[in-house]
C-alpha cells in the first residue's frame, strides 16, 4: 500500500472513509458533545430536590464549574465508543493484517510511522476534545452563570490528560490482542481502568473541588495525589512498549487465521535458524475460552440490562397507579415517594420510603412515623401523642419564619395504613429520573429497541472477530 501523502496525513484521515470531509466530521463530532453535556446538565437540573444533590454537587450546581466537570467526564464515554467503533483504523490492528510490513520492505522507517500513528490519533482526540470544551462554555454562556476563568486550565487539563492516558493504554492493548473483538473489548477496559486509578489515587476528591481547581498546582501536589505521577509513569512506559513492539512484529509476515489460505494436501513449516529443525505451524482457528467468557458476559450483561430497565417501569408504573385505600403492598411492605420537605432529616424529599402494613390491633407508640389518610389523600407525619383513639401528628421540619406546631392536629387510629420502616434515596432519585422524558426514553424505549435488535447488535460486535 502507498501513500500520495505522507504518512501522518494518511493516519489523520483514517477514522472516516471520505477524506475531503474528514475534519469536519470530527468537528461535528466535537460539537454535539458539546451540546449532548450541555443537554445531559438539564436533566441533572430536573434531578436537584434528591441524592445527587448531596452526593455529586459538583454537578448539580449552577456554573460554570458544573457543565464543564460533566463535559470532561462524557467526552471520555464518547471518545471510548468512538475508539470501539473505528478500532480497525485507529489502533495497531492493521499490523496484524500485515499493512506495515510492505512499507517496511520499501524503506519506511517503523519509528516514524509508530510516531505519525500516535500523533494523528492524539491530533484527532484534542482537537475533538478541545471543540466540545469550547462549545460547552459557549452554551453556558446562556445560561448567564458567573464566569469564572481561574478553574478553566485546570479542568481542561484534567480532562485532556484522562484522554491521553486511555489513548496510550487503548494502543499498547492493542498490540497484543489478537482479534478485532478482544481489543475492543480491551479499550473498553482502559476507561475502567483510569477511572479505578483515580479513585484511588485520591483524584476525584480534588478535581471535584471548585477552589482547589482555580489553583493550577493543585494538580501536581504529590501530598493530595499521586495520580499525575502514575499516570505519567504509565504513558511514558506505554509509549517505549508501543515503539518496540510495534517495531519489531511489524518486520513479520503475519499469517491470516484462515485455513483455507494453502492449499489441499499441503502443511506450512517453521524452520529454526540454528538447528534447522522443521516445525508445523497449526494455522486452524480455535475459539479460546476468554472469547467465550466474553460472549457470555457480553449477553448476560446485555439481557441483565434489559430485564433491569423493564422491571424499573413495571415498579414505577405499579407506585404511580396507587390510590389512597389501594397502595400497593409488596409483602407487606408499601413504597411510597415522599415529594415533600416536611420530614426533614430523617427524610428527605423525593426518598423512596417503606411503610410496614399494620392492622387496626397494633399499637403505635409516640415518636414514630405513620402513613395515614386524610380527605382522600396520603400524608406522612410524626405521631406526638395519642388517646384512646385518637393520634396527635406534627411535621418534623417548619421552614424558617414560620410557627411551630402549626400544622400538628388530631387524626383517628383508623385512618393509618403503614408504620414507617426506612428509605431508599437512590431508589427515589432513580423513580424521579425515569419519569422524566428522558428517562422514559431510557428505559422503555432503549430496552425494546435491544430487545428486537439484539441478534443485529452481537452479530456486529462479532463480525471482525477473526481479524
Amino acid at each position: 500500500m502507498i501513500y500520495k501523502n505522507s504518512y501522518f496525513k494518511k493516519e489523520l484521515r483514517q477514522a472516516y472513509t471520505e477524506n475531503k470531509i474528514s475534519t469536519n466530521r470530527k468537528i461535528a463530532f466535537a460539537v454535539f458533545l458539546g451540546l449532548f453535556s450541555f443537554a445531559l446538565y438539564f436533566v441533572f437540573q430536573t434531578l436537584q430536590e434528591s441524592v445527587l444533590s448531596d452526593v455529586v454537587p459538583e454537578i448539580m450546581q449552577p456554573s460554570f464549574f458544573s457543565t464543564i466537570y460533566l463535559y470532561i467526564h462524557i467526552v471520555i464515554a464518547f471518545i471510548i465508543s468512538y475508539f470501539i467503533l473505528y478500532y480497525d483504523y485507529l489502533f495497531f490492528a492493521e499490523i496484524r493484517k500485515n499493512s506495515w510490513y510492505l512499507l517496511i520492505q520499501m524503506g519506511y522507517n517503523p519509528v516514524i510511522m509508530f510516531f505519525s500513528k500516535l500523533f494523528a490519533l492524539m491530533y484527532s482526540v484534542i482537537l475533538i476534545y478541545t471543540v466540545g470544551f469550547i462549545v460547552t462554555i459557549i452554551l453556558t454562556f446562556l445560561l448567564k452563570y458567573t464566569f469564572i476563568l481561574a478553574y478553566l486550565p485546570t479542568l481542561y487539563l484534567v480532562g485532556l490528560a484522562d484522554l491521553l492516558l486511555i489513548t496510550i493504554l487503548s494502543m499498547t492493548f492493542s498490540l497484543y490482542a489478537k482479534t478485532v473483538l478482544n481489543g475492543r473489548y480491551w479499550t473498553f477496559f482502559t476507561a475502567v481502568l483510569v477511572f479505578v486509578l483515580k479513585t484511588a489515587l485520591g483524584q476525584y476528591p480534588i478535581i471535584s473541588n471548585r477552589v482547589y481547581m482555580q489553583n493550577f498546582s493543585t494538580l501536581f501536589n504529590l501530598q493530595l495525589s499521586g495520580y499525575w505521577l502514575v499516570g505519567s509513569g504509565i504513558i511514558i512506559t506505554c509509549g517505549l512498549i508501543c515503539l518496540f513492539r510495534s517495531r519489531n512484529i511489524a518486520k513479520y509476515y503475519n499469517l491470516a487465521p484462515d485455513p483455507d489460505i494453502l492449499p489441499l494436501d499441503m502443511e506450512l513449516v517453521e524452520i529454526d535458524s540454528i538447528t534447522g529443525k522443521q516445525k508445523v505451524i497449526s494455522i486452524k482457528v480455535k475459539k479460546g475460552w476468554r472469547g467465550r467468557i466474553l460472549d457470555t458476559v457480553t449477553t448476560l450483561l446485555l439481557i441483565v440490562f434489559i430485564c433491569v430497565a423493564l422491571a424499573i417501569n413495571v415498579f414505577i408504573i405499579v407506585i404511580n397507579a396507587s390510590t389512597p385505600g389501594q397502595e400497593v403492598s409488596i409483602r407487606g411492605v408499601i413504597p411510597f415517594v415522599f415529594s415533600s420537605s416536611t420530614m426533614e432529616p430523617e427524610i428527605e424529599i423525593n426518598d423512596l420510603t417503606y411503610f410496614q402494613k399494620i392492622d387496626a390491633q397494633y399499637q403505635i407508640e409516640e415518636g414514630q412515623i405513620i402513613l395515614f389518610e386524610e380527605n382522600n389523600l396520603l400524608y406522612v407525619e410524626r405521631v406526638v401523642s395519642k388517646t384512646d383513639n385518637q393520634l396527635i401528628v406534627d411535621i418534623d421540619y417548619y421552614p424558617p419564619m414560620s410557627q411551630i406546631g402549626a400544622m400538628k392536629k388530631s387524626i383517628n387510629r383508623q385512618a393509618v395504613h403503614g408504620l414507617y420502616s426506612g428509605r431508599n434515596r437512590w431508589l427515589g432519585a432513580l423513580i424521579l429520573f425515569a419519569n422524566t422524558i428522558v428517562g422514559r426514553i431510557l428505559f422503555l424505549l432503549v430496552p425494546a429497541v435491544l430487545l428486537f435488535y439484539q441478534g443485529q447488535v452481537y452479530r456486529y460486535f462479532r463480525k471482525d472477530k477473526s481479524i
